[in-house]
């Protein structure tokens, strides 16, 4: 009997949230130090590889790898070896001991890559060691060959079990899934935020699928009985179906933002997908959908098995179903929660009490009291996730967040409580930073990964490119004393405008995350750089010099600029993602030191401080929210 491999995978950046993540954090205060504040919904990475013979897998973000081996009955902990953050699993078509994971690491000495074991989960090794994998897809007919896509728009493919590995695909777009025909391993699908692709040599050449409209497609599903039949999720747009092999596709439902599609094994006539509010299911061969439970939680990832068996990811772990979606219970209790994984956060500077933070797990939340609880402020934001949120210095209730993935710019007038879209460049746009102009907030500008840096004069409403600097744009600052100076920090180093961004000069070759200015009347700003720590100009941005004496671990956080003590501007704050935690310093960066009492992940990403209080500084990690108010020490 042909053996059948399911996979279940949750692309990396993948989760827009609806439910509320309230709960308080008081308990957790310490006397000094950093403390946990959450947000603390669990957010559990619930991507899931099930073979035949009864062996589950489940990974988390916070690193925990559960491995079950009686069809989900009784769980264990493995997982030595692999760093914190599980996105994705392939099982090896011959042998269900030999298990491949996608990683996503900030953990010092492990790199994001791909995992193998070859003791079915007990040890793991480093197998594809220079990518940020998004998914995996072992092919079931072909044992050692694996399929890895990526975030930076690529697909690898191992055919000697990952001990070599080969690109047989880039772009710009972020690659979602690929999917293998069951029925005819040369026939591959994947999924991108640009469209959806086609081989028919077994993922050596790959051809768009022009037929297909959606610009930006999460997820392919095909099923074992009817190959033919491909599904799509997509972004905003809902499901499409093709019933001639990806030639053609119509839209088969409501506008979901959907996440992936599994097809029912026994009977195509059940389809089911995963979507930002809940389960939906078809019963007519996608003809139809109707919601089909868990729509306060919203889903994650679905994976259809035989025997009306259907387990899915939730925010709050994983969940099975024994009769096709009717009734839900959870697949792994002791699986546990994890923190929020963090990118930016933000203080309002016109309400310390209320603070917002972008999550992997639950896209934007917000604090109305210094981080003791947590809400849901995601109304109407699409995209999965923000790797920034900004508020107008001179009108709180004007909030914009940028989007991953393909989803523009996000503006909120009231507060961040309800968000709408703007749309701007390519169908691919993908927002990393929105900034307001502290002069002239009608200014906004945008920087984006892949598609430059651009500007609005209209908060936010239209938008016009700016001629330079292109790419990849990380960073945005206007110059408080004169806003026609604006730096913008690039991979290629950071690009100084005098004009408005009309012209621009690249006056810091280093790939750099931020700039900060230290006051409007003060020359002196400060940049960090991905790889190469902090820098200091004393002339108002025109030559650097490293400011790195007692900086041990040079990754700068992507999302931690340099902080000034608005009443001591030789009193610094600058943090690193490598393990390096939250530096301080108080000569006006000659030296910096540690301040991390009590921080439980050192790996910092986000840093942002209480304006009215400068020793009240906030941490975003890959565990959640961290709070000090003696700053740090």
């Amino acid at each position: 009997m042909r053996r059948t491999i399911v996979r279940w995978t949750l692309p990396l950046l993948c989760v827009a949230a609806v439910w509320s993540t309230e709960q308080p954090a008081a308990a957790k205060r310490k006397p000094r130090g950093w403390y946990s504040v959450g947000p603390t919904e669990p957010g559990i990475w619930a991507n899931i590889e099930s073979h035949p013979n009864g062996t589950m897998y489940i990974g988390t973000m916070g690193g925990r790898v559960r491995k079950s081996t009686d069809y989900g009955a009784t769980w264990t902990t493995v997982g030595n070896g692999l760093p914190p953050g599980i996105n994705s699993f392939a099982m090896d078509a011959a042998n269900s001991d030999t298990i491949y994971a996608g990683a996503v690491s900030f953990a010092p000495g492990f790199p994001s890559g791909v995992y193998k074991s070859s003791d079915g989960g007990a040890t793991w090794a480093i197998s594809d060691p220079s990518v940020i994998p998004l998914s995996l897809e072992a092919d079931p007919n072909r044992p050692g060959m694996i399929f890895m896509g990526a975030l930076g728009g690529i697909v690898h493919r191992t055919i000697d079990g990952g001990a070599t590995w080969t690109l047989t695909f880039t772009s710009t777009s972020p690659v979602g899934s690929v999917r293998v025909d069951p029925s005819n391993s040369d026939r591959v699908y994947m999924a991108t935020l640009a469209g959806a692709y086609q081989s028919l040599d077994g993922g050596a050449h790959w051809a768009k699928l022009t037929g297909l409209t959606a610009p930006n497609v999460w997820g392919i599903g095909i099923g074992p009985l009817e190959p033919n039949v491909i599904y799509a999720a997509t972004n905003d747009q809902g499901i499409f179906q093709s019933l001639d092999d990806g030639k053609t596709w119509g839209s088969v439902s409501p506008p979901l933002t959907a996440y992936n599609v599994s097809v029912d094994p026994d009977d195509p006539n059940y389809v089911y997908a995963a979507t930002r509010t809940g389960m939906w299911w078809s019963t007519d061969h996608g003809a139809t959908w109707q919601p089909r439970g868990l729509s306060e939680k919203g889903v994650f990832s679905v994976i259809a098995q035989a025997n009306g068996v259907v387990h899915v990811g939730t925010p709050i772990g994983a969940e099975v179903s024994t009769d096709r979606g009717a009734t839900w219970s959870s697949l792994d209790p002791g699986l546990g929660g994890s923190y929020a994984f963090g990118y930016a956060i933000t203080v309002d500077p016109n309400n310390r009490k209320k603070i917002f933070t972008s999550q992997l797990v639950s896209t934007i939340t917000v604090s109305l009291d210094g981080g003791e609880t947590w809400q849901a402020s995601d109304n109407g934001y699409l995209a999965r996730a923000a790797r920034a949120v900004n508020v107008d210095p001179t009108d709180s209730s004007r909030v914009y967040a940028g989007s991953f993935p393909a989803a523009g710019l996000y503006k909120s007038v009231d507060g961040g409580t309800t968000w709408q879209r703007r749309l701007f460049g390519s169908t691919s746009v993908y927002v990393w930073v929105p900034v307001v102009d502290p002069i002239e907030p009608n200014n906004v500008y945008a920087g984006t990964m892949g598609d430059g840096m651009w500007k609005s004069l209209d908060y936010g409403d239209t938008w016009t490119k700016l001629v330079g600097p292109a790419g990849t744009v990380q960073g945005i600052t206007v110059d408080p004393g004169s806003n026609l100076r604006v730096f913008a920090a690039t991979p290629q180093g950071v690009f100084k405008s005098e004009d408005g961004g009309g012209t621009w000069t690249n006056v810091l070759p280093k790939p750099a995350w931020s700039i900060t200015f230290v006051a409007s009347d003060s020359d002196v700003v400060y940049a960090t750089s991905k790889t190469f720590g902090v820098y200091k100009s004393t002339d108002r941005g025109t030559t650097w010099v490293a400011a790195n004496n007692g900086i041990t671990n040079l990754t700068m956080g992507r999302s931690a600029p340099v902080l000034v003590h608005p009443e001591n501007e030789d009193i610094l704050y600058a943090a690193s993602e490598a393990g390096g935690g939250v530096y301080k310093s108080t000569d006006g960066g000659a030296s910096w030191y540690q301040v991390n009492v009590d921080l439980a992940d050192t790996s910092v990403i986000g840093l942002a401080m209480d304006p009215g209080r400068p020793k009240t500084l906030y941490v975003s990690t890959p565990t959640g929210v961290y709070k000090t108010v003696t700053g740090g020490e």
